[in-house]
């Protein structure tokens, strides 16, 4: 994930650079009607600001900072949250991640969240931006507890569109998972690469250069729901987007679109929409959202 871009070295410098690991560990209880971070540990250049509260002292905001500003080759991060009872958290992060330039080795981003009973997370994380001839790794481990609810997103820019890049070479893996009291809520594994027919295909990216997806976890999620939040999805030649409910108590929106203003701008609606009916809370935009 990502977040402060300081400097950028050139790519061919980069790849020379010893890899960069880093671990970063947080744990957030509530308290006397307030959710506090209880526990920060982290290793390499990875940590997070001061927590905030523009919501009142029932939800904890957090900026994941990592300070390098992208991944270079054989990089690897590990995020790994524990929320209590009846926590409420927004995790995020101040800019997109930037996957640089490999020569073969991938780089990897590997995030754990666990919901005790009741707690609630908003997982808002900018968009990821894959260089020409990136290599990323991406996995992603979600567990609720007994009436816990969630949502979140991923975003991916299949190379610099100001640069004419349009990602040829390179390597997308995914594999995502949301777990529950009962087991697998929801599993999804994806091994995109730069020529692979899945980007083309109409069940794929049908050819679009940018996609997302959205997913929220909780007992309000519904065919209902899905429903009334899909009946203003975009299908145009720059943007289309779908939803699926699952039976699980699982939403799932996915979009595509050919510039990533727009797709954030629905990520963001989505959102909007969503929260009051899964959290109970009313959504209101992060101020990074407005930097």
């Amino acid at each position: 994930m990502a977040l402060c871009v300081i400097h950028c070295l050139p790519l061919t410098v980069q790849s020379s650079l010893p890899n960069w690991t880093a671990d970063l560990q947080l744990r957030f209880q509530y308290e006397e009607d307030r959710t506090v971070m209880t526990e920060r540990r982290h290793a390499g250049p990875l940590q997070v600001q001061k927590p905030l509260y523009p919501e009142g002292r029932s939800v904890c905001h957090t900026v994941i900072l990592h300070p390098p500003g992208g991944m270079a080759e054989g990089d690897a991060i590990k995020i790994d949250v524990t929320q209590g009872p009846d926590s409420k958290t927004v995790l995020t992060s101040p800019a997109a991640t930037k996957w640089y330039k490999s020569r073969g080795k991938f780089s990897s981003q590997e995030i754990r969240i666990r919901l005790a009973e009741r707690a609630q997370l908003d997982w808002l994380p900018p968009e990821n931006i894959l260089f020409e001839h990136a290599r990323a790794n991406f996995r992603f481990r979600l567990e609720l507890g007994e009436g816990a609810s969630a949502i979140g997103w991923e975003t991916f820019v299949f190379g610099r569109r100001a640069m004419g890049e349009t990602w040829d070479t390179g390597a997308l893996r995914m594999n995502s998972q949301l777990i529950d009291t009962n087991g697998l809520l929801w599993a999804e594994k994806a091994n995109i690469t730069g020529r692979s027919t899945l980007r083309t295909a109409a069940q794929g990216l049908a050819g679009f250069p940018i996609a997302g997806m959205l997913w929220a976890a909780g007992s309000n999620c519904s065919e209902t729901l899905a429903e009334t939040l899909s009946s203003s999805f975009p299908f145009t030649d720059t943007m289309r987007a779908g939803v699926t409910c699952l039976n699980q108590g699982v939403l799932v929106v996915r979009a595509v679109a050919q510039k990533i203003e727009p797709l954030r701008e629905l990520m963001i609606r989505c959102w909007g929409f969503l929260r009051p009916a899964i959290h109970g809370r009313d959504a209101n935009p992060l101020r990074l959202w407005n930097v």
